[in-house]
């Protein structure tokens, strides 16, 4: 995906997120702009941290929303 595509989707996702969500993305993008290449890639290289983002938001879209 070219990079004005990637940047321009995430405005669109951010500019539909509540306040809560907004300040997790920040602070998760913020860790991955500390961190090293290295480390970022041991880390989305690393299974069991998918696995466990995959069933977190699987999770998170079957709960159901506070009204």
């Amino acid at each position: 995906m070219a990079t004005a595509e990637i940047k321009s989707r995430l405005h669109s996702v951010i500019e539909a997120m509540p306040l809560e969500k907004l300040d997790a993305a920040l602070a998760f993008l913020e860790d991955l702009q500390r961190s090293s290449e290295e480390e970022t890639a041991l880390l989305l290289g690393d299974a069991s941290f998918m696995r466990d983002y995959r069933e977190a938001k699987v999770d998170d879209a079957n709960r159901p929303t506070a009204r």
